[in-house]
């Protein structure tokens, strides 16, 4: 399958995984032909991309990080925790606790997991699936550095409500396209401490799990806020979500832009070690981002292209590519596969863009039909 922004998406196209709405309900099931007014219809409703199928990809199977109930059913438990905050200043995380429990048994059982589907999502409501999204991605994080199923559950109840100061912000500053006043600026950045006060107040919440709304936007040289901690002086529940929290925005869809490609976020990280975040942590994450996921179409320093469809743990760089193309560019008979761990001299120069992918399928797809 393919992920295709929707300037690209054609009436025809076949939806290749189910896309949800920010508060868990099915848009689109896997397996629905795209008519032509469904894509103005995904476009109100602020669905930023789509994964299509791809003759490219027909015998592709992309592996899941979380079960999709698991997911939906997280979100819809965490919508209903902070919609009821909304309405009473009341913080109630019973609805949360079997969520997490879920989470943290997957993870656990699944952690030598690689990163490779970006989790599409409606941008209406970005809080919540991106409160997720850093409960994963921490999760995947933390167990990979031997915490026990008790401090797992402790991050990932701190992580899913990370961000619950945010509904404190008007949703005009929320929601704007262009660079914030330094008044704007100053108002989203009290969204650290009010999360903070209203977390640490719950009875069956650690204060611990409540340090990662309070610290997670410290930053590793000090110059974050609310309190410029540096460093180890930051909790670490905090300094794993920091790293989290940059990534799933990066790579996420906004109203004013694409979500970058894993690549390119993966590169922004390893700029930011030591910096902004810890380095440590930040190499252990990297470990489990496929950095060229698998579907990705890329060109080899020797101008074949192909298909990834293998990655390994900690040879994020050199993945198995089927080949589609000789040097030359033109379409290979029979595609075959090159493990790039076996052939060092060969580098991924480039990943293609949807453009190139699209007449590239139609290519493969006129080959056989001739």
């Amino acid at each position: 399958m393919q992920r295709v922004s929707l300037p690209f998406l054609q009436a025809g196209m076949m939806v290749a995984k189910g896309v949800y709405s920010s508060d868990g309900r099915l848009l689109l099931s896997a397996g629905t032909i795209l008519a032509e007014g469904t894509i103005p219809k995904m476009q109100n409703l602020g669905v930023g991309s789509v994964y299509i199928c791809n003759p490219l990809f027909t015998d592709l199977e992309v592996p899941e990080l979380i079960n999709i109930d698991t997911r939906v059913k997280t979100i819809q438990a965490l919508q209903s925790v902070v919609r009821k905050f909304e309405k009473t200043n009341e913080l109630n995380i019973e609805p949360l606790k079997g969520a997490v429990r879920q989470l943290v048994a997957e993870i656990i059982s699944n952690r030598e997991a690689m990163i490779h589907l970006i989790d599409l999502r409606t941008f209406d409501d970005y809080l919540i699936a991106h409160s997720v999204n850093v409960c994963i991605l921490s999760l995947l994080t933390a167990v990979n550095m031997d915490y026990n199923e008790a401090k797992l559950v402790d991050l990932a109840m701190g992580c899913l409500l990370h961000d619950l100061g945010m509904t404190a912000v008007p949703e005009e500053i929320r929601a704007k396209v262009g660079s914030l006043t330094p008044k704007e600026s100053s108002i989203v950045q009290t969204h650290a401490e009010v999360g903070f006060n209203y977390i640490r107040k719950v009875r069956d919440m650690s204060v611990l799990a409540a340090h990662v709304a309070f610290q997670h936007h410290e930053r590793f040289d000090g110059k974050g806020y609310p309190r410029q901690m540096a460093g180890n002086e930051i909790h670490e529940y905090a300094r794993i979500a920091a790293v989290a929290d940059i990534f799933d925005a990066l790579i996420s869809d906004r109203p004013y832009r694409k979500g970058m490609l894993p690549h390119e976020a993966y590169e922004i990280l390893m700029t930011l070690g030591d910096s902004l975040v810890d380095r440590e942590i930040v190499n252990i994450f990297l470990e489990h981002v496929a950095i060229y996921p698998m579907g990705s179409v890329v060109q080899l320093g020797s101008n074949e292209i192909g298909i990834v469809t293998t990655v390994l743990p900690k040879m994020q760089s050199r993945p198995i590519v089927k080949l589609l193309t000789d040097t030359n560019g033109e379409l290979l008979q029979e595609p075959r596969e090159i493990n790039l761990a076996e052939h060092l001299t060969l580098f991924i120069t480039r990943v293609l863009k949807e453009q190139e992918i699209f007449e590239l399928g139609k290519s493969v797809r006129d080959e056989q039909e001739s």
